[in-house]
């Protein structure tokens, strides 16, 4: 009876491990489905899910027991993963760290967007830098977003999480060989303005909108075929053939600065359907393609044509084939479960970093 006794003890001690998922309705918005896919992996490998709503309102003068409501489980010694940003107003966000460290457990930053470096012009770095570095760790896209925040004074373990893990509805298909491009995401100006610039030999297909506009804020070129928003499952039917683009540049051509260092959303959909990939060469993408063969990598939309005429069908299957386990490992979530867990053995202090 002692034995068994001091066994459900140490049972009921063991520490337990959460992700913070956003609380709302599933959509295939770009702002949600990863935070959705990444819970949802986790959940797999021992996760508890903890649910808050992205719209916590801040002038309800209970919202700070919405937060304490969710972390009631949370024990010393226990470990939560937050999902930033999730777009509240930062006194929630920074109520959720404070709290939790209030229960002596320790927190992790799962970072999808380093706002400051997406959107200078809108962010404050010294906010988001104290905001950042209140964590006991953050999980980053890329080695060049951890070396950046590492320039800029944050000092606590971060770990590059790669791929995003994609929760893809469809199964998979072997990609069939042709030189068209697919493009999808949003078409703001600084993403897709380019589209006006492309050679007339390339054969584009555009999935998406402006901000939830139909009209781009650009004409783009003639070659460039506009088909609209898409539902994830219609986006992965349609996506069967070519090459994937990750190109976010402006009408100038100028590729932007953020989408040089880091781990974009569309990379994944593109993997999980097993298309070659198409980018930029300057990139942390474009350096993950080229180290694993993922597709090809160039310097501007000029050289574009010549790289593309070069790939014949042989060539384009022995790329669909060495992609094929990629995508089986980012639709099994398996890059961020490692990230995840990594971080774990990183705030306990198993890790060296």
């Amino acid at each position: 009876m002692r034995a068994n006794g001091g066994f459900a003890a140490w049972h009921a001690e063991e520490n337990m491990n959460y992700v913070i998922s956003p609380l709302q309705a599933p959509t295939d918005q770009a702002v949600v489905k990863p935070k959705q896919d990444v819970s949802h992996f986790l959940a797999e490998i021992g996760f508890r899910e903890l649910f808050l709503s992205r719209y916590v309102n801040y002038n309800d003068e209970n919202w700070r027991s919405e937060i304490l409501g969710m972390i009631s489980t949370v024990r010393r010694g226990d470990v939560v993963i937050y999902q930033t940003p999730t777009y509240a107003v930062p006194e929630v966000e920074a109520a959720v760290v404070e709290l939790v460290h209030n229960q002596q457990a320790k927190l992790v930053a799962f970072v999808h967007d380093v706002e400051y470096l997406r959107f200078p012009q809108w962010y404050d770095a010294s906010n988001n830098l104290q905001f950042l570095k209140s964590f006991d760790a953050l999980i980053v896209g890329t080695k060049a977003i951890a070396e950046r925040l590492r320039q800029d004074g944050v000092d606590i373990p971060m770990i590059p999480s790669g791929p995003w893990a994609y929760q893809q509805p469809i199964a998979y298909r072997t990609p069939q060989f042709s030189h068209t491009l697919h493009y999808a995401g949003n078409l703001v100006d600084w993403k897709a303005g380019f589209l006006q610039n492309v050679d007339p030999t390339l054969h584009i297909k555009v999935y998406g909108s402006a901000d939830g506009e139909p009209n781009l804020p650009v004409q783009p070129a003639a070659s460039v075929e506009l088909l609209g928003s898409y539902h994830q499952e219609e986006l992965g039917l349609a996506l069967n053939d070519g090459f994937g683009l990750i190109w976010d540049a402006d009408r100038y051509d100028h590729f932007a600065d953020y989408s040089k260092l880091c781990m974009s959303h569309k990379f994944s959909l593109y993997l999980s359907l097993g298309l070659p990939i198409v980018t930029y060469a300057d990139s942390a993408i474009g350096q993950y393609v080229k180290d694993n063969g993922l597709g090809l990598v160039v310097d501007s939309l000029q050289a574009l044509p010549a790289a593309l005429a070069a790939v014949d069908e042989a060539q384009y299957a022995a790329l669909v084939d060495r992609i094929k386990p990629f995508s089986d490992l980012i639709r099994h979530g398996r890059h961020n479960q490692l990230a995840a867990l990594q971080a774990v053995l990183a705030v306990s202090h198993a890790l060296p970093f």
